[in-house]
């Protein structure tokens, strides 16, 4: 992580109203303005959800989850822009704790590793234990 840079993630909801292709385009253009002043580490396209209660008499939105990493005053411009931007419903900009932050999972094992393990073994032991 660079100097004076923090992580983060935002979760955007669009109108169901601009459509799949329109609220990809609202989130490609936030997307292209967090380049600008950082660097976009995931963006994880939820789809459209319904609302558990209506929001500006709505009652379905796109998700959007964008990870993210930049300097700490950015964050207030990025919010800025969302509250004037059209067909945006909601929005929340979280800082994540780099410690929290899970390294990247490691893969199954080969079913050729898997063939090795003794579950009878592993069976005993645990009825054992008790």
């Amino acid at each position: 992580m660079a100097e004076g840079k923090n992580l983060y993630e935002t979760v955007i909801v669009t109108s169901a109203k601009l459509g799949e292709e329109g609220s990809a385009e609202l989130v490609a253009r936030f997307k292209a303005l967090i380049e600008e002043h950082g660097t976009v580490q995931s963006v994880d396209d939820w789809g459209k959800r319904r609302f558990a209660y209506p929001i500006q008499k709505q009652t379905e939105g796109y998700y959007t989850l964008i990870h993210f990493e930049s300097g700490p005053d950015f964050t207030a411009e990025l919010d800025r822009r969302y509250q004037i931007t059209d067909g945006i419903m909601r929005t929340i900009i979280v800082k994540r704790d780099p410690r929290h932050v899970n390294p990247k999972k490691p893969q199954k094992a080969h079913k050729g590793e898997e063939a090795h393990i003794d579950v009878e073994a592993i069976a005993v032991e645990a009825v054992e234990s008790v």
